[in-house]
């Protein structure tokens, strides 16, 4: 996801913008004098819900923070984390993304452990004659019981600590 975007209307007036974006453009953009005046978000390009009576201080406070964390690997996926109920709202996802670890290439519990085990050296100190006895299935089943993973269906899994 790239930007944040709301349509917002006043009346029969209607502009598109990308967040973050000042009130005052936007009153502006709408020819609006009065801040009283009701603006409502007609429709949006968002990975998550954007409701017509949303604060637009609070969705340009998400933009932010969106482009703050633009670079890290879960951020594409927040919107769906969201829709399975592992989080309640956008702003609770972004406060917590530096507590999701992103896997790649992995469909299965069994994929997850061994990507931790390679990203983290785990055996890496232990003779390759010893280590090739390491239960992986185990392992993973352990990671499963004790962790959240949430399993994208594209060959991503995300770890939520």
């Amino acid at each position: 996801m790239d930007n944040i975007e709301i349509c917002v209307k006043n009346g029969k007036q209607s502009c598109w913008f990308t967040l973050p974006e000042s009130l005052e453009t936007i009153y502006d953009a709408l020819d609006v004098y009065e801040m009283e005046d009701t603006l409502l978000i007609s429709d949006y390009k968002a990975p998550f819900k954007i409701n017509e009576t949303d604060n637009i201080d609070r969705l340009n406070d998400i933009a932010n923070s969106y482009e703050l964390n633009a670079s890290h690997p879960a951020i594409d996926f927040l919107g769906e984390l969201i829709k399975e109920g592992v989080y309640s709202d956008i702003e609770s996802a972004l406060e917590d993304i530096d507590n999701i670890v992103v896997y790649d290439d992995c469909n299965s519990m069994l994929d997850v452990a061994f990507a931790y085990i390679e990203e983290t050296g785990l055996l890496s100190d232990i003779p390759e004659n010893i280590s090739r006895y390491f239960n992986y299935e185990a392992f993973a089943n352990d990671m499963d019981i004790e962790g959240t993973f949430y399993f994208t269906g594209s060959g991503i899994a995300l770890q939520i600590f």
